[in-house]
């Protein structure tokens, strides 16, 4: 480390992504915190002492969490994705879209435009990622990443419009739509294809974030479970789908044990190669079977709330017991005011309650149990959701509608219909029934490398995490997932949280290399452990984003 400088709010977790740009970088805010204020731009001429000289313009309830900067015509332009925070309720408070400014004089940078996504007034939250790239032909484009707006505007027989956006802001007075591509709209991959790989604690299908080759004529594009997708966008209007990975069949993405999560991706050797990080937030999976009665035993598919007490922290990380079924489980109040509470049809003192979904929120179900004396709860689907898995989301602590305060301090776990029907009839048929759900550790997020010269058939050909990732016993110590690499001739540099700044060799792409690392290493005294959200090499340093703190200032000498 030769320089660092300690930004507002300091220790708060809220600082994003980092970029640079001649002697500047710029240091964004993470969405979930949302502080609502403007991008950090920073003089970097003097590495050992940085020096914050502007701010872009704040907005209440909105994040900038990623930005590039670029030359165009005779300016210096600032690029910078908002998102709405949405935790202002009256619409339009939070911003959702693309600011571009004139940087040229960077103490003073001008705003000279915002382009709005959310010109189909459906609420979308806005440009999560986005990159910037100039074409042969000498336009210059921003790709933006807007997640979830496929999802949106699907209203079939209508097309949607994908969570990819292309905009020519060659005049950055004038950002123009010239493109966009989704999942959804895409004749290989379709509606069957988007909701069938959404897997894993986090299952979702949407644009996390995208980048471009260095001539513009292919993007990347990290959609979550759906994997990493390669995308021909010589003419930027028609992008054209070329492939996916990992894929284990042709309309598939992930294996069925992996937690899925593409996040970011870059390309090596010319494109002939390609970097992605998973970014596993959910180093343990669930596993739930029945163990009595013999009749019904095995394991069924199932999630944990979001709401509930994780199973990890449990004794033996394991939730076990005996299951009565006690019906809907709706509180007095709950489903409208006045309604009486749903008979239980049993006891779950000192048991686990098998609840049917339905009529009132999930954690007035659950807080309900729980003020009987249950230990954990099992939610099961109805008839009309059938066997789909819901991630069951609701308040920690609260007051009943029947007007008890409840802090939820019980596990609770979600389960399809047939495996709620089966342990309903068995309580029914009474027998005793009883359960195991345990955390079983599978690692944090990690590289992978695949090579891409036929980029309709990728063929993984590597992985690398650090001896963190996959070590169960510090395994609740940190964050140990990959974040975001960045590619320089055969050097890979990833930010990795609380392992800091990983740098691997990829010379032979099948056996990557570590040959440095960074993780905290003369920091200032006052630093909190390093949480890093991003690094990038610009010239001869390294910019590196720390969630807490700042921005560190890295030289590797290889």
């Amino acid at each position: 480390m030769i320089g660092a400088l300690k930004l507002e709010p300091f220790n708060a977790g809220v600082h994003a992504d980092v970029a640079g740009y001649k002697n500047l970088a710029f240091v964004g805010k993470w969405r979930e915190l949302c502080p609502g204020t403007g991008v950090d731009i920073i003089d970097i001429s003097r590495p050992a002492t940085p020096v914050k000289i502007a701010d872009t313009l704040d907005y209440l309830d909105t994040s900038m969490e990623d930005m590039q900067a670029i030359r165009i015509g005779e300016r210096d332009v600032l690029a910078i994705g908002l998102q709405d925070c949405g935790n202002v309720p009256t619409p339009g408070v939070g911003k959702s879209g693309l600011e571009l400014y004139d940087i040229t004089d960077p103490h003073n940078p001008q705003l000279l435009s915002l382009f709005d996504v959310d010109q189909s007034g459906v609420d979308v939250t806005g440009v999560h990622e986005l990159d910037l790239t100039a074409t042969p032909s000498g336009r210059v484009l921003a790709l933006l990443a807007v997640p979830n707006l496929e999802a949106l505007t699907f209203r079939p027989p209508a097309p949607s419009i994908g969570d990819l956006l292309i905009l020519d802001i060659t005049d950055p007075t004038n950002p123009t739509l010239i493109g966009e591509w989704g999942v959804l709209d895409e004749p290989a991959l379709g509606l069957d294809f988007y909701l069938g790989v959404a897997q894993g604690g986090d299952a979702r299908t949407l644009l996390h974030s995208v980048r471009a080759n260095q001539n513009g004529t292919r993007a990347y594009l990290s959609y979550w479970d759906a994997g990493f997708i390669i995308l021909d966008i010589s003419n930027p209007s028609s992008p054209v789908f070329r492939g996916f990975a990992p894929k284990t069949a042709p309309d598939d993405s992930y294996g069925p044990d992996e937690e899925g999560n593409a996040h970011s991706v870059d390309e090596a050797r010319g494109g002939n190669i390609l970097v992605t990080a998973d970014e596993d937030f959910s180093p343990f999976h669930l596993e739930f079977s029945v163990t009595a009665p013999a009749s019904i035993a095995g394991q069924y598919p199932a999630v944990e709330g979001a709401f509930t007490k994780p199973i990890v922290t449990l004794p033996g990380r394991v939730m076990t017991g005996e299951v009565v079924h006690v019906g809907r489980g709706c509180p007095e109040n709950s489903i409208v005011p006045g309604s009486p509470a749903d008979p239980y049809l049993a006891d779950p003192n000192g048991k686990i309650a098998l609840i049917e979904r339905g009529a009132c929120r999930f954690d007035e179900k659950i807080g309900r149990a729980q003020l009987a004396g249950a230990i954990g709860a099992i939610v099961y689907n109805t008839a009309a959701g059938g066997d789909a898995l819901v991630l069951m989301s609701g308040r920690q602590a609260f007051t009943l509608a029947d007007g008890r305060p409840v802090e939820i301090n019980i596990p609770g776990i979600f389960v399809g219909r047939s495996a709620g029907v089966a342990l309903r009839d068995a309580f029914d048929a009474v027998q005793v029934v009883s359960v195991k759900a345990s955390a079983v550790f599978d690692g944090w997020g990690f590289l992978r490398f695949f090579d891409i010269k036929d980029p309709t058939n990728p063929k993984q050909l590597s992985t690398f995490a650090t001896a963190n990732t996959n070590n169960e016993d510090v395994a609740l110590e940190g964050i140990w997932s990959v974040h975001n690499p960045e590619v320089r001739g055969n050097t890979v540099y990833a930010s990795w949280y609380s392992d800091g700044v990983r740098i691997i060799d990829i010379s032979s792409p099948s056996a990557p290399r570590e040959i440095g690392f960074w993780v905290g290493e003369g920091a200032p005294s006052d630093a909190p452990p390093v949480n890093i959200w991003s690094v990038v090499p610009h010239g001869d340093l390294l910019l590196v984003s720390d969630r807490n703190f700042g921005l560190y200032i890295l030289k590797h000498t290889p």
